[in-house]
């Protein structure tokens, strides 16, 4: 089978377009999403050792298209005894040369299977090639997400840290009682202590996204860009099913049920016994006369082991090909079917928050805090209404990053884009991605 036919992969075109521009430059500075995917597909370890069993594979072909080894052999008869055979005047010395000779299409079987096994490596890096680019679409959202948070949490210091001396001027004037001020720097100190987490999942999301293409010391880019916000209307359900065939785990089946075939031809071939041939002369007594007339011939008899336990293993294993390949499809429509609805549910909840919860929110605590500053309003009031603000962003980061890995979750099961992850690597968005 000609591999040439290989289905698409996720963002490949992209990632190899990229991967030979960037293949002397440093990973240092800002990322995009396209140049972590062509670095992945560069350097990643985990397609290494698949490179590795195709090479293996292909060795293989060569194994198995040689033909067996010529055999010398010398052999003596009559080489002491008693009388005219005393000091081995009558010894008969005999060197001969046999080939095996492979009968029943032998050789043609072994390599039609190691060509397939060819083939289904190749479909297994293609596997892991899909699932390595998932890995780092999402490593790469991750890290977007924690940007975002620790921005957040930074911004949510800084209003904290301004609340203190305006609380403090209250407590001066009598205008708020010492418990507020007391709570006001108990916000700051959760504040500072969420700033910290912060800060640590973004070094830990980091240092998952460079893991993908090998960096395991230093993280040697500084962060990432893309607009995070940014998302399109949905395809439609049937028609990610519809692209299910491209993944190359189900797109194998054909291949791996010719190699299972293959498999069985080779076992069934092991039925018909091979000959053996030799030819040579033979030396008797000192050598004052030969014969080159020895010629042999030797076969198998195949009474007892005809190969019936191998035959009958690889006939069932063709036969569960099949239930296999359903197996795996239904798999695949499961997971295709979390995803999308996990995409939908993420895409919705986008809309809801950034439209009508979180503009609510973020008036809610401008109001409270121009009343607070009035003396209109209570410090739990805004204090509430800030954490309010606080979860509302965060179920956005949330619901953003969601919305994302879906999006990777049904490329990769599609085995091509969806349209929707081109926005990741817009240079326009470097502020938003980066905040």
């Amino acid at each position: 089978m000609n591999f040439s036919c290989s289905p698409r992969i996720i963002l490949a075109v992209t990632a190899l377009t990229l991967s030979s521009a960037y293949s002397q430059e440093s990973t240092g500075g800002t990322l995009t999403l396209a140049r972590a995917l062509a670095l992945t597909l560069e350097r990643s370890p985990e397609l290494a050792t698949s490179f590795w069993d195709i090479r293996a594979a292909e060795a293989q072909i060569i194994q198995a298209r040689l033909i067996p080894n010529p055999n010398v052999s010398l052999s003596a008869e009559d080489v002491t005894g008693t009388g005219d055979y005393a000091r081995g005047n009558n010894a008969e010395h005999t060197l001969q040369l046999s080939q095996l000779v492979q009968l029943g299409g032998k050789r043609a079987a072994r390599t039609t299977q190691a060509e397939l096994s060819r083939t289904l490596a190749h479909f297994d890096y293609q596997v892991k090639r899909v699932a390595v680019l998932r890995n780092t679409t999402q490593a790469f959202v991750d890290v977007l997400v924690a940007q975002r948070r620790l921005a957040l949490a930074e911004e949510t210091v800084r209003l904290w840290g301004n609340a203190v001396p305006l609380t403090q001027k209250r407590f001066e004037k009598g205008a708020a009682p010492e418990v507020e001020l007391t709570r006001a720097s108990v916000a700051v100190e959760v504040a500072q202590i969420s700033l910290d987490q912060s800060r640590r999942d973004l070094l830990a999301a980091k240092a998952v996204l460079a893991a993908q293409w090998g960096e395991t010391r230093t993280i040697t880019f500084e962060s990432v860009t893309g607009n995070l916000d940014h998302t399109e209307p949905l395809p439609s359900f049937t028609s990610l099913v519809e692209r299910l065939g491209n993944h190359p785990q189900l797109a194998r089946w054909t291949t791996e049920r010719e190699h299972r075939e293959a498999v069985l031809r080779v076992q069934q071939a092991q039925v018909v016994p091979d000959l053996t041939v030799g030819i040579g002369p033979r030396i008797v007594g000192g050598g004052d006369s030969y014969t080159m007339g020895v010629i042999s011939f030797s076969l198998p008899l195949p009474l007892f082991n005809r190969n019936q336990g191998n035959i009958a293993e690889a006939r069932a294993l063709l036969a569960k090909a099949r239930p296999e390949e359903r197996e795996i499809q239904a798999r695949a429509f499961g997971e295709l079917s979390v995803a999308y609805q996990t995409m939908r549910r993420a895409a919705d909840m986008i809309v809801t928050l950034k439209e009508r919860i979180l503009p609510a929110a973020e008036q809610t605590v401008k109001l409270l805090s121009e009343g607070y500053s009035a003396g209109r309003f209570s410090q739990l009031e805004i204090l509430e209404a800030r954490r309010t603000l606080t979860e509302v962003r965060n179920r956005h980061l949330n619901a953003l990053a969601d919305y994302h890995k879906a999006v990777a979750n049904v490329e990769a099961l599609t085995a091509q884009p969806v349209e929707l992850h081109g926005h990741l690597s817009n240079s326009k968005s470097k502020a938003k991605g980066s905040r």
